[in-house]
């Protein structure tokens, strides 16, 4: 019975049968013909030959299998890290992004109302430094005028100590009169409280003697 050999021909990896088998003959010594369709003839060199060619083709099959395995791995990081981008952090990134965009226009409308405050506190700082000198002219004025004022008022009481002297003395001799009888009336108004007052004591004790007698009567049944 022949034996078969399977060998890894080509690096892509795809089988090729290659039959060797030894020779045959058959029983009856008359028949002399062979069979050389399927029988091939082999020597120990070309057998090695073919066993290192064999042995090569399989570590090149491994390596390439082995670098195909690396790049499978390596393909599913790749994706895995793309899946990661496209779905974390692309989306953070564009959150922030967002979020820096909408700080940037806070920043600008605030610098552009600063801007505007800035223009409006200068005009309202004229006007006020306006209001303040104005404000100055008329202090400047009316002090101006209380100093006018206070020497027409010395005037005017010099001239009412010259002209009222003796009105003024007669009405200290007024006052100094009805000082005079307010005190007598105040002490007429105590002599009178004080006469009013032990009235009102006596006839509080009288009226207790007088309940206190009826109460007696009473009692005695006369009353």
């Amino acid at each position: 019975m022949s034996r078969r050999w399977y060998f890894e021909s080509t690096p892509s990896g795809k089988q090729q049968f290659v039959s060797i088998k030894r020779s045959r003959s058959h029983g009856h010594q008359h028949h002399h013909h062979r069979h050389e369709h399927d029988t091939f003839k082999v020597s120990r060199e070309e057998w090695n030959r073919l066993v290192e060619r064999e042995r090569c083709l399989d570590e090149t099959n491994k390596s390439l299998v082995s670098e195909v395995g690396a790049l499978k791995a390596s393909l599913s990081t790749a994706q895995a890290e793309a899946h990661h981008l496209c779905h974390v952090v692309v989306p953070q990134l564009q959150g922030q992004i967002n979020v820096l965009c909408a700080d940037n226009d806070a920043l600008r409308r605030s610098i552009d109302n600063a801007g505007q405050n800035s223009s409006r506190l200068c005009r309202e700082e004229e006007r006020l430094k306006q209001a303040m000198d104005k404000l100055e002219k008329e202090k400047d004025e009316m002090k101006k005028e209380n100093t006018d004022l206070r020497e027409k008022v010395k005037s005017l009481s010099k001239q009412v100590e010259q002209g009222c002297g003796r009105r003024l003395s007669d009405l200290l001799r007024d006052v100094d009169y009805w000082k005079e009888q307010s005190r007598y009336w105040k002490s007429k108004f105590e002599d009178t409280r004080r006469r009013h007052d032990d009235t009102c004591g006596i006839l509080e004790i009288r009226t207790e003697k007088m309940r206190a007698y009826e109460e007696i009567l009473k009692r005695r049944r006369i009353i």
